[in-house]
Parts: structure tokens; C-alpha cells; sequence
């Protein structure tokens, strides 16, 4: 667990740094992740079932930590993790993230949207689907662990959006 974590923690810096930029002028305190939508209570414990994850198992940010601009939250399921991120950044930030790997295009639902996987991902076990809605831009990211098995995670990661799409922002 503690190395899915650590793991966690190593993506959500890249991905994040990946989007951040310099900004010029006067700090302002300020709640960032205000009207983004909350995937911790947005997600029924049903639909989190449904998908094969254990609700019980919720953890809110990054190993417990907030990340500016995201509402993340994950659950861990038999040889599954899921964490669905949502956030303010455009879905062109997140495709030229050049901590994402092998980028393609996609479809949610009849729109556009973008899967990835994380460069820093040995495994190749990790993958994202991205789509914009009307809050913002959210991401569905599995981490299976299924060894040998021949499943694409990305394929699984495009399974698990369409059984969640129905509890999810448009």
C-alpha cells in the first residue's frame, strides 16, 4: 500500500507540475478547488461497487494531502486502484503534460476526451481517460495489478468512465 502511495504521490506532482505555470503579481489566499466537482461524495458507494472498488477504502487527495486546483479522491479494490481527479485545468494542458505518455485520442460518451499513461510508469500498468465537462476537466485513473494478465489498461480505464459516466458531471 505504501508503495501505491508513494507512487500516487510521484504522479500527482508531475501531473500537476506538468500544469503549472508563473504568475506575476499579488498572492491571494483563496479556496482553488471552489465549484470543482467532489468525486469523494459525487460517486455513489453503489456506482464504486458497481466498478469493483471497496467505497470503505476512500482516501481524499494525495496520501491525505490536497492538491491546489484538484478534487481528487481514490479507492483500492481486489487487484485495482481507481482515483478520479477533477480539476480546472483545460484538457489541453493536460494533453501537452509532458509527464503524460503515449497521449491518443479518445471518446466519452460521444465526446472528445484523451488517454495517457505516466511516464514514469515501469509497469505500464497505468493509465488515464480525460474529458471535459461543464465544471472542468476529469480524470479516470486505474493502477491494476494484474501481473501477467493480458488486459490493457487502458481499455479498463475506458470501462470503468463509461460505468461511472452516469454519476459524473457533464
Amino acid at each position: 500500500m505504501r508503495v501505491r502511495g508513494a507512487v500516487v504521490l510521484v504522479a500527482a506532482a508531475l501531473l500537476v507540475g506538468g500544469c503549472s505555470s508563473t504568475v506575476e503579481g499579488r498572492a491571494v489566499v483563496a479556496d482553488e478547488a471552489v465549484g470543482l466537482f467532489d468525486p469523494c461524495t459525487g460517486i455513489s458507494d453503489s456506482a464504486l461497487r458497481y466498478v469493483g472498488v471497496d467505497p470503505g477504502t476512500e482516501e481524499r487527495g494525495i496520501l491525505g494531502v490536497q492538491i491546489p486546483r484538484f478534487e481528487i479522491c481514490s479507492w483500492d479494490g481486489t487487484g485495482i486502484s481507481l482515483s478520479v481527479w477533477s480539476t480546472d485545468h483545460t484538457l489541453d494542458e493536460v494533453e501537452a503534460n509532458t509527464n503524460n505518455a503515449d497521449v491518443r485520442a479518445a471518446n466519452v460518451h460521444g465526446g472528445p476526451a484523451i488517454k495517457f499513461g505516466q511516464r514514469d510508469d515501469a509497469t505500464g500498468q497505468i493509465c488515464s481517460v480525460a474529458w471535459t465537462t461543464n465544471q472542468g476537466v476529469l480524470i479516470v485513473r486505474i493502477a491494476p495489478d494484474f501481473g501477467e494478465t493480458p488486459i490493457d489498461p487502458c481499455d479498463l480505464a475506458s470501462t470503468i468512465t463509461d460505468k461511472l459516466f452516469p454519476e459524473l458531471p457533464r
